[in-house]
């Protein structure tokens, strides 16, 4: 038992690192086009949330943060951007028209975060395990 959760322990530690280099790599790749993707949106004044504007300061580390806000705009999420105020329906409209070519990137790489925080969750969970075992 004991050698399995080692295996497990490192094995998912091992993917989310690769996991992490690929997506760093991905959206470095992308990067100008998220730049041209996100002057053309604030040029059209549509809302952003205070996340996706401040965290172009945190590099590498703020990429998922980065992202969801179109992501959520493209899957039509309904997101307030003051108590009293939605987003405006414009925004929805722009991100959803948007060709595959300048979205689609976004929408992998959104996937890829998703997936390495499953695993990330299930190294935790064996960690936990661990430290349960030999308490």
């Amino acid at each position: 038992m004991e050698s399995i959760l080692l295996f497990l322990w490192v094995s998912s530690f091992v993917a989310v690192v690769i996991i992490d280099t690929f997506n760093r790599y991905q959206f470095k790749k992308n990067e100008e086009e998220y730049r041209r993707l996100l002057d053309e949106y604030l040029g059209h004044g549509f809302d952003i949330d205070i996340m996706t504007t401040y965290a172009v300061f945190f590099g590498s580390i703020a990429n998922y943060q980065k992202i969801i806000w179109f992501v959520r705009l493209y899957k039509g999420v309904k997101m307030k951007f003051t108590r009293e105020r939605y987003v405006q329906p414009e925004a929805y409209a722009f991100v959803q028209s948007l060709p595959d070519s300048r979205i689609s990137w976004i929408i992998k790489f959104h996937r890829l975060c998703i997936i390495q925080g499953y695993i990330l969750a299930f190294w935790l969970s064996v960690c936990f395990a661990i430290f349960l075992l030999y308490k």
